[in-house]
């Protein structure tokens, strides 16, 4: 009775106890990770779960992906398909579910057939190391014949396209193959000894001297790269091996070397080395470009602005009598535009530069309507509306607000200017709303031509631009500028215009 307890005991852990611990695991573990990717991207939980199946049927084999199977399609279809938190699935989801589950065994009989060829190539493989360790001691008993064979083998040595040699236990080289001799333009005489070393180039003989004294006081295997003249007095790269070979009682016989030429390997390196160095200039060249460029499309507002109100302050103080009053809201204006451009300038630098983050609480709602009303003398010039459509109360977000600041004015005005050859409706509308738990979302909507596909899949690349004498900057900027709070920015192309949204996190 004991044994047989004992038996029941071993199979229960073994097809129940063991699978089920792996599965829960592996299956635990992809649902922390998908709560915690869920708000970076879309839909983490179909490759989280099914590594889990993988990972279940690898390491604990089919029952244990069968069990991880069961328990991911139950956590996906309670946590992740509308209805959440319900063991109903919607309609439309329903054939989401279906190819889930299907994945998931397909996995599990893949993971566990392949576990299973893996386990027997492992125990071929030891069967064939225990067979190579035979055939090594009958190679052992065999070493007097291979002695009687050897000139045989040197004859061998002799038609091998390969330089070969052999030193006695002292390093001296004693036989040196046809190639060798003939690549060297020297006899095995001249090589005896401490003139071998008048091949190799004065700058490499230090470490060849060095690691072959070292591989013979140890008895161990020698491999240095070095270059070596030939016999038109040219040098070439090569790896110079050497292996100690030891008589039956176990003492140093001799050494057997060999020349590996690696020149062609030698400059190919060089020349890829110098189309690193050129593609890193390049590629700094071209970040200036784009700081360049995007420091200058930043500042065409501002300045646009301060040279406007400067022109109006002109024309109050030229009146009989002049309007001081109104010149000096305008200098006020000018200061304050002025100011905006050195913030602004300073924003995108930190930008570019990846330093000097600002982070502070901020009311998105009132940036947005500060915004509008920077925006409002600029929209009545154009004839076009402002509406703001703002959820309230708003969670606040850390924020850098310049470059937030900036980058709403950079969505607002393309989107007048997507207006301006005529609008179905001539407004602007910008709208809040809280996305998820942690994100608010701000749209910024126009009723322009919209947009084709190909511009809205490359408007947020740098220097990509649809405007007649745009610098293609400003989308590439708001992308920057989001990215770096963490958030994220796309757009939508609608019936009559087009909807840019993007997330911000927020301090909750």
């Amino acid at each position: 009775m004991t044994l047989r307890a004992e038996q029941i005991s071993n199979y229960a852990m073994e097809y129940v106890g063991r699978p089920l611990a792996v599965a829960v695991f592996f299956v635990l573990l992809a649902l922390l990770w998908t709560f915690a990717l869920q708000h970076i991207f879309a839909y983490p939980f179909i490759f989280l779960f099914l590594g889990a199946v993988m990972c279940s049927a690898w390491f604990g084999g089919f029952i244990a992906g069968l069990i991880s199977a069961a328990m991911s399609t139950f956590l996906v279809e309670f946590f992740f398909m509308p209805p959440l938190y319900s063991l109903s699935v919607g309609p439309q989801y329903r054939s989401y579910l279906t190819a889930f589950i299907v994945c998931a065994i397909a996995i599990t009989g893949v993971s566990a057939a392949r576990k299973r060829i893996e386990s027997a190539i492992r125990s071929s493989r030891d069967e064939l190391e225990v067979r190579v360790e035979e055939r090594t001691v009958e190679l052992q008993q065999s070493n007097a014949e291979i002695r009687e064979r050897e000139h045989e083998l040197r004859l061998l040595t002799e038609a091998i396209p390969q330089q070969i040699w052999r030193t006695d236990r002292t390093g001296s080289i004693e036989y040196a193959n046809r190639d060798l001799l003939e690549y060297l333009g020297k006899s095995v005489d001249q090589l005896a000894g401490e003139r071998f070393y008048d091949i190799i180039h004065p700058d490499d003989v230090a470490a060849v001297i060095s690691q072959w004294d070292e591989a013979r006081l140890s008895t161990t295997k020698l491999e240095v790269k070095a270059r070596v003249q030939g016999a038109d007095g040219s040098f070439r790269w090569f790896i110079l091996r050497a292996n100690p070979h030891f008589q039956e009682s176990g003492a140093l016989a001799c050494w057997y070397g060999v020349h590996i030429d690696v020149e062609d390997q030698e400059r190919a390196q060089q020349e890829l080395l110098v189309s690193q160095e050129r593609l890193s200039r390049f590629s700094r060249t071209l970040s200036m470009a784009e700081l360049s460029a995007a420091i200058a499309h930043e500042l065409n507002q501002p300045l646009t602005a301060i040279l406007t109100d400067a022109h109006a302050c002109r024309r109050w103080l030229q009146m009989q009598p002049p309007n001081l009053s109104r010149a000096e809201a305008t200098a006020d204006r000018i200061v304050r535009d002025s100011t905006r451009a050195s913030q602004v300038v300073s924003r995108v630098r930190s930008l570019f530069s990846r330093t000097d983050y600002v982070r502070e609480p901020a009311d998105m709602n009132d940036i947005i309507r500060e915004m509008a009303r920077l925006l409002r003398d600029e929209a009545m010039r154009r004839k076009i509306g402002i509406t703001l459509q703002l959820s309230d109360p708003l969670p606040s977000v850390s924020i850098d607000r310049v470059q937030i600041q900036q980058l709403l004015l950079n969505l607002a005005v393309n989107g007048m200017e997507a207006m301006a050859a005529g609008a179905s409706i001539p407004f602007l509308e910008i709208s809040t709303t809280v996305s998820a738990e942690t994100e608010i979302q701000v749209t910024v909507r126009d009723h322009g031509a919209g947009l084709n596909e190909e511009s809205r899949a490359h408007m947020f690349e740098p220097f990509f631009t649809t405007k007649q004498g745009g610098t293609g900057m400003g989308l590439a900027i708001c992308r920057s500028i989001i990215e770096e709070h963490d958030g994220s920015i796309w757009a939508e192309s609608l019936g009559d215009g087009t909807a840019i949204h993007f997330t911000l996190r927020t301090t909750a």
